[in-house]
């Protein structure tokens, strides 16, 4: 049986009740919280473009818009500017260091899977920061001695252009 409280003569079941609920409110308002930032917190890396069940996948964040109606389709060739940058910052390629643009056909593995998902869907001009982890970018191997094995990696992308010579013939 449960005292009586003293002030007036209720059960405190009443209170304890009302504590609970207060409780669980609190809960709710902290988890939901948490969510938040957490959403946030992702926002600010990028798009999940590759999501699976796991959740891994090519995190995408546009940085300058392109012009959002000139997208490449696959086997069109695409010249790109790039910086790539290992967790630790340190930079390991870079087409802007070399001014010179990178070109390669989308869709045919000639980059990495993470490149070939991001690229087409960039507009012309756009830029993005990618963060790629390991199975979209070198895996378990690497490509020493750059690139160490399982390395989540960034990178700094621009679609400079992108042709279709068999849309142009």
């Amino acid at each position: 049986m449960a005292p009586k409280n003293a002030d007036n003569g209720e059960d405190s079941d009443d209170d304890t009740a009302k504590l609970n609920e207060e409780i669980a409110k609190m809960a709710a308002e902290k988890k939901a919280k948490k969510e938040k930032e957490e959403e946030e917190r992702l926002a600010k890396l990028g798009t999940n473009i590759t999501a699976n069940k796991e959740g891994a996948g090519i995190l995408m964040l546009t940085t300058k818009p392109g012009d959002a109606t000139h997208f490449p389709k696959k086997g069109d060739t695409c010249k790109v500017h790039y910086v790539g940058t290992l967790d630790d910052g340190t930079m390991f390629d870079s087409s802007r260091a070399r001014e010179q643009a990178f070109t390669f056909k989308l869709g045919k593995g000639m980059v990495i899977r993470a490149w070939d998902e991001a690229v087409k869907l960039m507009s012309k001009g756009q830029e993005v920061k990618l963060t790629v982890p390991p199975m979209y970018g070198y895996g378990v191997n690497g490509y020493p001695p750059i690139i160490p094995a399982n390395s989540t990696l960034t990178f700094e992308l621009e679609l400079v252009s992108f042709s279709d010579f068999t849309r142009e013939k």
